[in-house]
């Protein structure tokens, strides 16, 4: 019983983040990950936070 349980609970964050996020993914030469993890903890973020953070702000940078 706790299986079904479970297995409807992760259907269901599942479609929640389908339908509310945009996932991307990226390619990086070994040891990239690590690197801006340091960074991302540096700045107390997570690594998918620090990405988009940079991006974003190299974003609003292009834009003026």
């Amino acid at each position: 019983m706790a299986f079904k349980e479970k297995e409807k609970e992760l259907s269901y964050i599942a479609q929640y983040q389908k339908d509310n996020y945009d996932r991307i993914t990226v390619m990086a030469p070994k040891g990239t990950k690590e690197k801006l993890r340091a960074a991302a903890t540096l700045k107390n973020m997570k690594l998918s936070e620090f990405v988009l953070y940079c991006v974003t702000k190299e974003l609003k940078i292009m834009e003026n």
